[in-house]
This record gives structure tokens, sequence and C-alpha cells, in this order.
């Protein structure tokens, strides 16, 4: 079975908790840093199936994120969540690897059906590998 862990990097506590809370109660395990610098880090050390992704943050945002995460080796799938909604924010985000991006404020069953699509492409990829 693949374990469904999910980093959440947002500078917002409220969409934090509200995110880790309810991703908890789905079934994911998640953890959550508020900002690029810790996100790096996290990625270093632990897998992380997907990953959520504010752009707007101090310090590190999102797309400079992005662009630390091209010299690193990993497999996640990065859902941008932003208030941002302009085009050369979005077309920039999955230019550099953003796989989708879901805007603020959104609910729940959003982020669940984008997780959801997530895992099943990951089952397909483990059942034909």
């Amino acid at each position: 079975m693949i374990t469904k862990r999910v980093l959440i990097v947002d500078d917002e506590e409220g969409y934090r908790k509200v995110l880790s809370n309810s991703l908890a109660d789905l079934g994911y395990e998640t953890k959550a840093v508020n900002n690029g610098f810790e996100a790096l880090e996290e990625i270093k050390r632990r897998r992380y199936s997907i990953i959520l992704l504010d752009v707007q943050m101090p310090g590190m945002d999102g797309i400079e994120l992005l662009d630390q995460l091209q010299g690193i080796r990993f497999n996640s799938h990065i859902v941008i969540i932003t208030a941002y909604t302009g085009e050369d924010v979005v077309h920039e985000a999955i230019r550099k690897g953003a796989k989708k991006v879901i805007t603020k404020p959104f609910s729940i069953d959003d982020i669940e059906i984008c997780l959801n699509e997530f895992s099943k492409f990951e089952e397909i990829n483990l059942h034909n590998s």
C-alpha cells in the first residue's frame, strides 16, 4: 500500500491547521511547515506523495522553492494553493513543476478530489511497474 504523506507549506497557521486536521481525518499522514526553507529541509529528509504549496510566503516563497527543488531528486506531486490567480504566477508554477493550481479560498472537497487523482495515478504506476 502507498503511504499517503502530504507536506503542507503555508505561512498562514489557519490554513495549515485546517488542512492538517482535515487530511488526517481522510487518512493522510501530514506535516505542516510555514515557509519554503523549512519545506526544503523536510523534502530532503522524507518522501512526500504530495506537497501543498502556498505561493506568497515571507523568506522563500513557493516559486523560489520550486526553483530550489529543480536540483533535488524527489517524486512528489506539487499542488500550488494560492490567492494569487494571475496567469503569470500560474504559468510559472506549472513550468517549474507544479501539477495543479488551486485558488484560495478553497473547500476541503477541492483538495480531496485533487489528492485522490494523484493517489490513483500512483496506484496505476505502482501496478504497472
